[in-house]
């Protein structure tokens, strides 16, 4: 990680624990599709650190997504430029279809609890405002369309559309109605309850015969599966709302080991299980309290609740 990175996750992470987070150690595998995982009651986000916004791949933007939404987290970039020039305060931008903001934004939204107002799309800025309230405070004033489009120089056809919420406006445009109306009409972007899309490329699959054969113990036990190259896990895997989360090979394998740690913070903070499954046949019971299973054990568990007992009784928490 270059030093400007690695100063802006440090500075991140102060934010979040100002807000009152709970953080994640930082995600130093690689590739990764995020660096931090943070959560406060019922938010929980997984943040991507970059200097340079250009170096976010499509597949490390799909993989973010992805993981995201199997966790129903917000997914978040956070970054100093493009190869275009800074990115501004107060503004969204989009990348691989994750939004993006600076670090200004970020501390706003985090701390002092102000969201974005401005999207970037191609041609400009823009704003949503609220067409209801428009409309309202263009009768209070007892102005027609057509008085109030002459006001902002814009057509009687657009203060209608802009009406019934069916166009976004420029910030000058939206700044003029606020003027000429004399009330709040821009509507902030709240990325705190931002969801992920769901792309159309496709998640990982099992890639050895230790990995297929825990798709196909996971599968056996109904639960949704997420395989991933680009996280502290290999895999996650539910039954309902609740992820849990492995690291799945060799235990005596130098990348197993160097995921574990991670592994553990970010189970806490996404309030994940977590379970190591090694394909030895000898093994501790947990490591550095996470437990352990071997794969000649699968075939012996059949029920979600068989797994999960296991799991808190080899848990060295």
């Amino acid at each position: 990680m270059t030093k400007a990175r690695t100063q802006l996750t440090q500075e991140l992470n102060s934010q979040l624990d100002e807000a009152g987070f709970s953080l994640s150690s930082q995600c130093d595998v690689r590739p990764s599709c995020f660096d931090l995982v943070a959560r406060k009651g019922e938010q929980l986000l997984m943040v991507k650190v970059l200097s340079n916004i250009d170096a976010l791949t499509k597949e490390d933007a799909n993989a973010l997504q992805l993981v995201a939404h199997f966790f129903n987290a917000t997914p978040l970039i956070v970054g100093h430029k493009t190869r275009k020039g800074k990115l501004d305060s107060g503004v969204v931008y989009k990348r691989h279809g994750v939004s993006t903001i600076a670090p200004r934004s970020f501390q706003s939204m985090i701390v002092e609890k102000r969201m974005p107002r401005e999207f970037a799309q191609r041609g400009g800025r823009l704003v949503a405002i609220s067409g209801a309230k428009l409309r309202e405070a263009r009768l209070e004033q007892q102005m027609s369309t057509g008085n109030l489009a002459d006001c902002i120089q814009v057509s009687a056809r657009a203060v209608l559309a802009y009406e019934k919420d069916e166009m976004d406006v420029s910030i000058d445009i939206a700044e003029r109605l606020e003027k000429v109306l004399e009330t709040d009409l821009m509507i902030p972007i709240d990325l705190l309850q931002e969801r992920a899309e769901i792309p159309t490329m496709q998640h990982g699959t099992p890639t050895d015969v230790l990995e297929v054969r825990v798709n196909e113990f996971f599968a056996r036990l109904g639960m949704k599966v997420l395989w991933t190259d680009r996280a502290p896990f290999h895999v996650a895997a539910k039954e309902d709302d609740t992820p849990l989360i492995s690291g799945v090979g060799s235990i005596k394998s130098w990348s197993l080991k160097k995921r574990i740690e991670i592994l553990k913070s970010v189970s806490k903070v996404t309030e994940a299980d977590a379970v190591i499954i090694v394909e030895e046949g000898q093994s501790e019971e947990n490591v550095v309290d996470l437990p352990v299973i071997r794969q000649l054990e699968l075939d012996d568990i059949d029920k979600p609740r068989e797994l999960k007992k296991i799991i808190e009784e080899r848990s060295g928490d």
